[in-house]
């Protein structure tokens, strides 16, 4: 029998034994060599066999989950109504009910450019952008509330309602609908827009109420309506004809998503609108610039895809044929939820505007009130130099280093107010979180924007050395 080798040496029974000669040690070498590449690829090949299995489990997993799924009634509705409305999708498409609302997935693959969604531009909903902009008959019972509410956010939910359209309405997880035991759990910046939403919604209805509207457009509905309008709408140029047919005469993508408002710096949908589609043409997206009125509209089926990260919508008006199609931007393998970016927007501001969090989000950003003085170690003479400079909130987007404050004020005042805000967010307080608020699903988005809110305190954290901050989020 062969003697073994030295320790650690791959060997074989028919290789030779190393040191034996000159030959014999070179073609040892070599054959290591080679073993070791041998060993490498086979590695990476098993690795990657072993990430497809995974992929495929997850995919067969999602497929399950989607057989298992029965479609709602709202959902079937909303369906026999599309179909009614010429409205077209792809045969390899559902939408299906999720723990937030609704999504869109397919069932069988789907190559980039494939046509997912054909509307006929008569079939969305939609309202003028102008303050003057008239009635059309069939909403003449709407008048003296419609002069009084010129926001065109406010008027196309109503609208919405009025006219029963057979729009999938879902449930409301924004903070503006949260109850007082749910907002102890945000900071007070959020509390405060979120209340002011809530209050310019309530005296809207307040006057349907007062002009005898309230059978035609229930609360609730009305409230939901303005949710999908604030949130899933979009706005471009077009004429609005009459209350079914809404020709939106634009050339090219000339769209831009009204919700795109905190992205856009501002915080009303109406000027969020107006400033984005000044935004595409400033940029040249808009192939074909006409005198047409600014409207809000609903695209439905197509605005029924939820928000992820990344392309926008590859949507295309057909002014020929008065269609808008919507394609897939790349490749969907069946069980994969169709998505599309809604803009860059912060968790902050999806959780205001939309009622959601996206994990990871690449756009997020930490952005937080100054503390009082006297707290958290903020002295009074800082808070004093930050008053004076008119500085009340940080944005930790790498910008703090050109604040017109002094290198010592300004490690004092960061630290302060991430010591502030950690306090807020602790894990060990997300079981207390999960147990107080009103709703399952309030729960999970809550739980969902603390997860991410710790994310970028640890980040700001390690970048202004305050490691032991750490510690105490993780507490």
């Amino acid at each position: 029998m062969l003697a073994p080798p030295v320790t650690g040496a791959p060997w074989a029974p028919n290789m030779p034994l190393p040191g034996s000669s000159k030959e014999n040690s070179r073609e040892f070498r070599r054959s290591r060599r080679h073993r070791t590449a041998l060993c490498l690829l086979g590695g990476a090949v098993a690795s990657h066999r072993l990430c497809s299995q995974r992929a495929a489990v997850r995919t067969r997993r999602r497929i399950r989950e989607l057989a298992a799924v029965r479609t709602d009634e709202a959902t079937s509705r909303f369906v026999t109504w599309m179909d009614s409305s010429s409205i077209k999708r792809s045969a390899k498409l559902e939408i299906l009910p999720d723990k937030e609302g609704r999504c869109v997935v397919c069932t069988q693959r789907f190559d980039r450019g494939e046509l997912l969604v054909q509307l006929p531009a008569a079939a969305a909903i939609s309202v003028e952008m102008s303050p003057e902009a008239p009635l059309t008959p069939e909403l003449k019972a709407l008048e003296p509330w419609w002069r009084k509410h010129p926001r065109s956010s406010i008027r196309l939910a109503a609208k919405l309602v009025f006219q029963r359209e057979q729009y999938p309405l879902e449930q409301i997880y924004a903070p503006w609908r949260w109850k007082e035991q749910d907002l102890q759990f945000l900071p007070q910046s959020l509390v405060l827009k979120a209340q002011a939403r809530k209050e310019a919604l309530e005296a809207a209805y307040q006057d349907l109420e007062q002009e005898g509207l309230s059978d035609a457009i229930p609360e609730d509905l009305f409230l939901r309506a303005h949710h999908a309008v604030a949130s899933r709408a979009f706005a471009g140029e077009g004429e609005v004809p009459s209350s079914r047919a809404a020709a939106l005469a634009v050339g090219g993508l000339s769209i831009f998503a009204a919700g795109s408002a905190a992205a856009l710096g501002v915080t009303s949908v109406d000027f969020a609108a107006m400033a984005g589609a000044a935004l595409m043409a400033a940029s040249g997206a808009v192939v074909v610039t006409s005198q047409s009125p600014q409207v809000l509209s609903l695209l439905p089926m197509i605005d029924q895809v939820n928000h992820r990260s990344g392309a926008p919508p590859d949507l295309q008006f057909d002014p020929t044929n008065g269609l808008w199609q919507l394609r897939a931007t790349r490749a969907y393998e069946p069980g994969e939820e169709i998505v599309f970016s809604y803009g860059d927007k912060d968790s902050d501001a999806l959780l205001l505007q939309h009622g959601f969090v996206e994990e990871d989000n690449g756009a997020d950003q930490l952005r937080l009130m100054v503390p009082e003085a006297g707290s958290f170690g903020l002295s009074a003479e800082v808070k004093s130099e930050l008053a004076e400079a008119g500085i009340e909130e940080l944005c930790f987007d790498g910008s703090l280093e050109k604040l017109p404050v002094s290198k010592r004020s300004l490690t004092e005042v960061v630290e302060a107010t991430l010591r502030c805000a950690a306090g807020d967010c602790r894990r060990s307080e997300d079981a207390k979180v999960a147990q107080e608020v009103s709703s399952p699903g309030i729960g999970r988005v809550l739980l969902c924007w603390r997860g991410e809110r710790r994310k970028l305190l640890k980040a700001a954290a390690t970048q202004w050395q305050v490691e032991d901050l750490i510690a105490e989020i993780e507490d």
